[in-house]
């Protein structure tokens, strides 16, 4: 059995890497900085730590899967995720020193810990033994930390990151408690799951009701404050963690809709979308709801981003921005799905007033397809032709912006220029203050799809550069692998590919990439089979055949989720109109279009016209074996 390995990096020249990597390093950039185009960045001061990479899992993109440990003490990671924490000194309307605190894992039931700090030695200590279950829970609090909870006779144990023991009983921990942001930690606010209420804790577990609420009802914190928000019986609370006091907040009438998506947490602020399709705002500490869409929208499925005057919201196929104010007089469409053309990702990454999103189009005749990397801000689109965004990394002297999504200042954008058919080209380090000039290019890596925004989701937060130095993942949209990259965002020529995987079976497993829009996740050409017209359940195993009017057939990969899906490359689309047959799992064709009314490459994303509720372009309904 192939085994999946993180690698630590020793020191910022030095990295224990797979044999047969290429790379090459190379100092500091001496371009021509005159130029008005051209900027480069500043070395950040602060504490740096060890780097960590490893392979990605291929069966949940973006996770880490095994790892082992440079140091004395080898083992191999359980199926859960390595985590790592931060650190940061809260200073007046900011934070300096972020870093990497430290890496967490669990192997064979027991937890380890590794400081990343660089002056530390590193080496993998035993946290907790003998317990079973053990997981991490975040809390977003001076910097990302990490508590470990583990179980014992149907009772948890918590561990703090300093490595003290609390008895928690039956219960779940929710946030952590303060008398004002910023002032230390004074207790736990947890789910007590023998009385399904919400309780207030002290650090020695003395514990009092705050309210009944289901063990999913709890929003999160608003960050900045001493705020938490439950949604619980579609009745709206706000929390003070400070006294362990629960006010009901009345939503003027309005009920949320269900859905995946419809309510989020940013700034002050509960936004969420209502059952009239209309997106509102409570401010959580004046208790006051504003509408902020001007009519109702059937396009508002989801809520995406913030920056710190807009929410970007739409669907799998459009995304639109309204004023947080609710001042828009008509939300502005960013990008709209069509058969040739749409936007990369659902991206999440609002910096400040900047939101970063990539849009794409295919050629009819060729299938190549031309990215641009986005910003929006007030009211505009600016957009770089050939390129999309790749990463945000942090800096670590800043402000917490509680407004945005990204709520930390930007130390630099990696943006990818000259880009291939899979997104793959010149990896150039960006100044964020200028956005669409040139950087530094630290190398160029083919065919390789840089989604930072999507798959490293887990790790955004603490995406620190470690005297220049980040590691960043990609997936080969060629042949479905992934692997980690080493680059200093202040050395041209520094880029150094870390791992060589093998490429993935898509007909095995579970392969689902999470997060982007349907039509990306099929190599821009493929959709989603399912047992009936109405898309209420997926028909696993079954592939399409595509029969060109010259003969010419394509038989598509199973891909993606447990092969419902189906994907084939924009190339094998160019031969003209085709006919669609559904297969099952002994190739026998259980269902197939009336005729070649396809047409070719503009029809590669199939899930646009045959899509769940809302069909185009007179598609009968969903692809389906029935």
């Amino acid at each position: 059995m192939k085994k999946t390995v993180i690698y630590l990096a020793v020191t910022a020249g030095a990295v224990i890497a797979l044999s047969g990597c290429g790379g090459s390093s190379a100092g500091d950039y001496q371009g021509d900085d005159t130029k008005s185009n051209f900027y480069t960045l500043n070395k950040q001061g602060g504490t740096n730590s060890h780097l960590f990479y490893g392979e990605v899992n291929e069966k949940s993109l973006g996770s880490l899967k095994n790892v082992i440990v440079a140091s004395d003490i080898n083992t191999t990671l359980d199926v859960r995720y390595p985590v790592v924490d931060s650190s940061y000194e809260k200073i007046e309307n900011g934070y300096k020193n972020l870093y990497v605190k430290t890496l967490h894992y669990v192997s064979a039931g027991t937890a380890y810990s590794v400081d990343m700090n660089k002056s530390a030695t590193l080496n993998a200590q035993v946290i907790e033994s003998g317990l079973s279950n053990p997981s991490y829970t975040d809390v977003d609090y001076l910097g990302v930390k990490w508590y470990l909870t583990a179980q014992k006779d149907g009772n948890t144990t918590l561990i703090t990151p300093q490595n003290s023991k609390v008895l928690f009983g039956n219960r779940k921990l929710l946030s952590v408690t303060y008398s004002s942001f910023g002032e230390a930690i004074d207790g736990y606010l947890v789910y007590n799951n023998d009385s399904n209420k919400i309780e207030k804790c002290s650090l020695d577990m003395s514990c009092t009701d705050i309210m009944s609420a289901g063990s999913r009802d709890f929003e999160g914190d608003i960050l900045g404050t001493t705020y938490s928000v439950v949604y619980s019986n579609d009745k709206l609370y706000k929390i003070d963690k400070k006294d362990g006091s629960a006010t009901e907040i009345s939503l003027g009438g309005v009920s949320v809709a269900s859905g995946h998506g419809t309510t989020s947490l940013q700034g002050n602020s509960f936004y969420f979308i209502g059952s009239d399709k209309n997106l509102y705002r409570v401010n959580i500490v004046d208790e006051s709801v504003r509408k902020i869409t001007p009519n109702s929208d059937d396009n508002l499925e989801g809520i995406r981003a913030f920056t710190d005057s807009y929410v970007i919201y739409g669907s799998d196929t459009i995304l639109k921005a309204a004023k947080k104010d609710g001042s828009t007089t008509k939300p502005f469409t960013l990008i709209e799905t069509g058969l040739t053309k749409g936007y990369k990702y659902v991206t999440n990454y609002g910096v400040g007033e900047d939101f970063l999103f990539v849009k794409y189009s295919v050629n009819r005749q060729t299938g190549h397809t031309t990215y641009q990397a986005c910003i929006f801000n007030d009211g505009k689109v600016e957009c770089k032709d050939n390129s999309f965004w790749a990463a945000v990394t942090i800096k670590k002297d800043g402000k917490r912006d509680y407004e945005s999504s990204f709520t930390y200042t930007p130390y630099a954008y990696v943006r990818v220029d000259n880009t291939d058919d899979f997104g793959g080209g010149d990896l150039k380090a960006i100044d964020p203050k200028h956005p669409m000039d040139d950087g530094i290019k630290m190398g160029n890596v083919k065919n390789y799809n840089f989604q930072t925004f999507i798959t490293n989701y887990r790790y955004k937060d603490t995406l620190v550069d470690s005297d220049g130095e980040v590691i960043l993942y990609a997936k080969n949209d060629n042949n479905f692998h992934v692997d980690a990259f080493k680059m200093n965002l202040l050395k041209r020529d520094s880029l150094m590919q870390l791992t060589n995987t093998n490429p993935v079976n898509v007909a095995k497993g579970r392969d689902h990439c999470h997060g982007r829009v349907c039509m990306i996740c099929h190599n821009l050409a493929g959709g989603k089979i399912y047992t009936d017209v109405n898309g209420t359940k997926s028909a696993y195993k079954h592939r399409v055949k595509l029969e060109f009017e010259n003969g010419d057939t394509v038989l598509t990969d199973i891909a993606k989720g447990k092969g419902e899906n189906f994907s084939t490359l924009l190339t094998n689309l160019t031969k003209g109109n085709f006919k669609a047959y559904v297969l099952d799992e002994n190739n026998t064709v259980v269902k197939h279009s009336l005729g070649y009314n396809h047409k070719g490459v503009e029809a590669a994303n199939c899930n646009y016209c045959h899509a769940r509720g809302t069909t185009r372009n007179d598609a009968p309904g969903t692809i389906s074996i029935k």
